[in-house]
């Protein structure tokens, strides 16, 4: 619980608040003309935090004074830029589950914050499927890294753009000497369709089931997954290529499961064939009537 003292009151019980403070290590704020205007803290606690770095707690603190002292402006504190971990914790960015933090607006603006230092800059409406989709790697993932982060941007963002197709689950079967099977549930324009397929293989039955579905002829062309970002939970990166007689598209998605980033990577690229082509223009003298005709 944040303690906040008058400078009077400290002047006047310094030292039985001194004595708290020793046993307790609760981190006092004087304020002075209703604004904080100093900190009183234990020094091994104030070498702890310096030593540990530990900014989530930080953030935390710096919400309980904002609330404490809504008229003033507080920002979090930011990293130095030489201390800047390769990795990224969950907490910063809000993903805390054993505080009971499934997203905070804290964690929604150091993610710009984090994304800001990448060069990445995110308008209001584009950061909330962004932060949703970070979120959802952190409860997957045990740390999160820059190219985590910047990945989710452009699945997010290329989720945004909506096409005829969207992947909304897939389940697999397989076993060894036997064929896989997998069940796919897609959305046509909102119509959700379902339908099962067998294959040569996982993947091979993924996307027989989506041919199914969505009864659109392509050949695929190339196929290929590669980890996306750093770790043993590394991001996996899959590249579709399908062709349709002279017309060749590449569709690309990301996901912790490869099966799904295959499957997704499938239907971005058939939602590339299936979009409508600009007519070529007219030829020279086409749609002009002769001069001279009545």
């Amino acid at each position: 619980m944040l303690k906040v003292i008058s400078a009077p009151e400290l002047a006047r019980n310094l030292d039985p608040i001194l004595q708290a403070l020793e046993e307790s290590g609760t981190t006092l704020i004087i304020k002075h003309h209703d604004q904080p205007a100093a900190l009183l803290v234990r020094f091994d606690a104030y070498v702890a935090m310096l030593a540990t770095m530990d900014y989530s707690g930080w953030e935390r603190w710096i919400e309980e004074v904002r609330a404490a002292f809504p008229t003033s402006v507080l920002s979090p504190p930011r990293r130095p830029k030489s201390v800047v971990p390769a990795f990224i914790d969950p907490a910063d960015i809000g993903y805390a589950p054993q505080f009971g933090q499934l997203g905070t607006a804290t964690g929604r603006r150091r993610l710009a914050e984090e994304l800001a230092a990448m060069g990445i800059q995110l308008e209001e409406p584009q950061l909330g499927p962004v932060y949703s989709l970070v979120l959802s790697l952190a409860e997957r993932k045990r740390v999160l890294y820059a190219e985590d982060l910047k990945l989710a941007v452009e699945e997010a963002l290329g989720r945004a753009r909506p096409g005829r197709y969207a992947l909304k689950e897939v389940q697999v079967n397989a076993h060894s000497g036997f064929s896989s099977t997998a069940e796919v549930s897609l959305t046509d324009n909102d119509t959700l369709k379902t339908g099962t397929a067998s294959g040569n293989g996982t993947l091979d039955a993924v996307f027989r089931a989506i041919q199914q579905l969505t009864g659109v002829p392509a050949e695929l062309e190339d196929f290929s997954l590669a980890a996306a970002t750093q770790g043993s939970d590394a991001l996996g990166e899959a590249v579709v290529t399908l062709s349709q007689g002279s017309n060749v598209v590449v569709g690309r998605a990301v996901a912790l499961d490869v099966v799904e980033a295959a499957a997704n990577a499938y239907v971005n690229a058939l939602n590339w064939l299936v979009r409508p082509r600009p007519a070529p223009p007219p030829q020279a003298g086409e749609g002009k009537v002769p001069v001279g005709t009545s």
